[in-house]
């Protein structure tokens, strides 16, 4: 017995040290990150080996499907934005759009980075709160013809989940085709059988990589987005759930009011928004429900709109196109089974370093890679105005612990950070008043690395400008958060945050 332990004690102490080897010098990550995952490995024997296969972000990021799919869509859509970013370049001096043309690097990345052709809308309300939202998603559900199509992180069985799955229910019965995309830890406490009754209505619900049967080898890696195409005509982003919390409060806590961001769109952006839920649902989709061969692919993706939507673009990037809405945009996607897996976040750096007033950013997390971080500081330090807000009251306790420590050590180079009463689940950022991203991205590592995520840049200076009047207005209600509280705070503290903020990666 002794000697079958010492054994096993050799393999993992030998495993430990492969491991930490393999970290230290093939780990193309920020030295942070190798840190946290060698004090992990030691500290934790065979616990930490564990942990860095599920949750590092090398493996298990996706299944052949998906990696099929995937490579047959950007396969059919890539030479289009190749050719729409061609005609860009020949067309640039003559376009009208200002903000396109100051911009038009940043056009040009995401064309090469993220496939990301530039599309428009035709009408844009934006919605601050979820009794709002909610109330305009309803009606246009109600008014669904065709199809409803609908992906979401959380979708809960409470109030305003039931009042919409009896919706998508009632649709289905009646010929709309339903499908739906839930993530399965995000809805970890959403009955199966919930989502049942879609399927036996005539609908269909899929869970994003299913954890509650068999090995849980993809729970690190979440299907993050917020996406509804509805007749192929409308369509919703932004970071509103399914869920009571978004209407009442934080916890159901009126005290505690709950401040979010989301779009509800129409136009030629909306074609995009709807090969991405396509590319997300077959690619979990099983049994019946599945694509059985790549070649019947093309009935179920609009693949013919990309076509005719280049050739809309062409004209329009050469005319002002006329309507306070009408604003030209990129849609960025991210995933960590990309091979460029940080389209999101390469764009948001590319815009900090093109400010040359102000930086405005809200978020509810804020636990940045190195990369970000840096970008933030050297803008500050250029003396940029950077003005971020985020929640007094935070849902995760040790992230808070770890934001404290990231928000502490930033503002020393002079980024200013602002505490919004309640919790802010808003991802945005400006720059300008000319430029703005909005969507489904926290600034924190697991959005930038490990999530599946989806945000629409808005090239359009009256649409930045509106924003950053909402902007302000969040924080004439937020308190201003001291460099010298922080650093105040009793040693012990202090400590939890620097434990804390090791672990941020993977948080």
């Amino acid at each position: 017995m002794e000697i079958t332990w010492n054994i096993f004690s050799y393999l993992i102490t030998s495993l430990q040290i492969l491991f930490i080897l393999f970290i230290l010098f093939f780990e193309r990550k920020d030295a942070g990150r190798k840190f946290s995952w060698m004090f992990i490995i030691y500290f934790l024997p065979g616990v930490g080996i564990f942990l860095y296969f599920m949750l590092s972000g090398h493996f298990f990021t996706k299944t052949r499907k998906m990696d099929n799919i995937q490579k047959y869509i950007y396969s059919r859509t890539t030479p289009y934005v190749m050719e729409q970013e061609q005609y860009f370049e020949k067309i640039k001096s003559k376009i009208k759009n200002k903000t396109l043309i100051e911009y038009s690097d940043i056009v040009k990345m995401n064309f090469n980075n993220a496939i990301s052709n530039i599309a428009y809308t035709e009408t844009i309300s934006e919605f601050t709160n979820g009794k709002d939202m909610f109330k305009s998603l309803i009606e246009d559900l109600e008014s669904a013809e065709k199809s409803i199509f609908m992906e979401f992180f959380i979708f809960r069985e409470d109030d305003i989940g039931k009042q919409i799955m009896d919706i998508l229910c009632r649709k289905a019965e009646n010929g709309v085709d339903v499908k739906l995309l839930y993530d399965d830890f995000g809805s970890l406490l959403t009955r199966r059988f919930f989502f049942r009754k879609l399927d036996n209505a005539g609908g269909s619900s899929i869970p994003f990589f299913p954890i509650r049967i068999g090995p849980p080898l993809t729970v690190n890696f979440r299907n993050h987005r917020k996406n509804v195409i509805i007749d192929e005509k409308i369509g919703y982003i932004g970071g509103i759930n399914i869920g009571d919390e978004y209407i009442i409060g934080l916890g159901k806590n009126p005290d505690k009011p709950w401040r979010d961001t989301h779009l509800r769109m129409t136009g030629s952006c909306v074609a995009a928004m709807l090969i991405t839920f396509m590319i997300d649902y077959y690619s979990c989709a099983y049994g019946k429900k599945s694509i059985k061969s790549l070649k019947k692919t093309e009935t179920y993706f609009p693949l013919e709109k990309i076509e005719s939507l280049n050739n809309e673009i062409s004209d329009n990037l050469m005319n002002d196109v006329p309507g306070d809405d009408i604003i030209p945009v990129q849609l960025l996607l991210s995933s960590p089974n990309d091979n460029h897996k940080h389209q999101i976040r390469d764009c948001m750096i590319r815009m900090i370093m093109n400010a040359k007033e102000s930086i405005y950013i809200e978020t509810p997390y804020f636990t940045p890679d190195e990369a970000f971080f840096s970008a933030l500081k050297l803008a500050s330090m250029a003396g940029r105005k950077v003005y971020v807000i985020v929640p007094r009251d935070w849902d995760k306790s040790y992230v808070k612990a770890a934001a404290f420590q990231f928000i502490r050590e930033i503002m020393e180079y002079g980024v200013k950070f602002y505490a919004y009463p309640g919790f802010i689940h808003s991802k945005m950022l400006i720059i300008d008043d000319k430029l703005i991203t909005i969507g489904t991205t926290n600034i924190d590592t697991r959005s930038f690395e490990l999530h599946f995520e989806m945000n629409m840049v808005f090239y359009d200076e009256g649409f930045a400008k509106y924003n950053s009047s909402i902007f302000k207005k969040d924080l004439e209600k937020s308190e201003e958060m001291e460099l010298a509280w922080f650093n105040s705070r009793f040693i012990l503290q202090r400590t939890v945050w620097s434990f804390c903020k090791l672990f941020s990666p993977i948080m």
